[in-house]
């Protein structure tokens, strides 16, 4: 057996649930709360999926940007409150969002300032539970940040969906270094082309194609092909 397959061996999970199958790799996740028995409790639910994995704590932004730099998770749970002003977490989440590329950030706060919940959700977080969900509630939103949704605390909805459709702080400065070629590679990606039928449409050889989805990925800051339309459609651009 050759090494990549004892990775693929090792890594790779295939269970359902909720009717759902759950992501094939073990997705990485990092818990950053002030507070121990918070960090306690998601650590606890995390590491009884076996389909999910714990890299990390941090009980403040500065040990936050330490350990995501360091184990880059694929999903970061945090609250945004730490001591009395919002703005170390507002600011947390910015550079997070900068700085680690394609990663998901679910905010789990107890924070009930609808003006603070809105200047998140505009920094592009993609998702917000209150600290009231339940446990399952919890699991459920971190599988489908895994899977490129976005998930909002019931309670919370009405005031995210106003912005949803906003361009990010992030978003704006990404989307508008997109080339005309990439704009038309997006779009034909959006009505589900192939690259090889992208590449026939447009004229160009598939490892062309190849070179534009890339782009693609890296100035959306996604992972997965997948995740190109859908955060190009959450920035309205296709």
């Amino acid at each position: 057996m050759t090494l990549e397959a004892v990775r693929e061996a090792t890594d790779v999970q295939f269970r359902v649930r909720d009717g759902v199958e759950a992501p094939r790799r073990t997705a990485r996740v990092l818990v950053v709360d002030a507070q121990p028995i918070v960090r306690h409790g998601v650590r606890a639910l995390i590491t009884s999926e076996p389909d999910l994995a714990l890299v990390g704590e941090a009980a403040s932004p500065r040990d936050a940007l330490l350990a995501a730099e360091r184990t880059r998770p694929d999903v970061i749970v945090l609250d945004i409150e730490f001591g009395r002003d919002e703005r170390p977490g507002l600011d947390l989440v910015r550079a997070l969002l900068e700085r680690c590329r394609g990663v998901r950030i679910l905010v789990l706060t107890g924070c009930r300032d609808r003006e603070v919940m809105m200047r998140t959700v505009r920094l592009g977080v993609h998702g917000y539970l209150r600290k009231g969900a339940d446990c399952t509630d919890l699991v459920r939103a971190v599988r489908s940040l895994l899977r490129g949704e976005g998930v909002f605390d019931p309670g919370t909805t009405a005031a995210p969906l106003q912005v949803l459709n906003e361009p990010t702080e992030t978003e704006f400065a990404r989307t508008s270094l997109l080339t005309d070629r990439e704009n038309q590679v997006l779009k034909l990606l959006a009505v589900g082309m192939s690259n090889r039928e992208i590449g026939a449409r447009l004229t160009i050889s598939e490892a062309t194609v190849k070179f534009h989805v890339r782009n693609l990925r890296d100035k959306l800051e996604v992972r997965r092909r997948t995740e190109i339309v859908y955060t190009a459609a959450r920035q309205g651009i296709v």
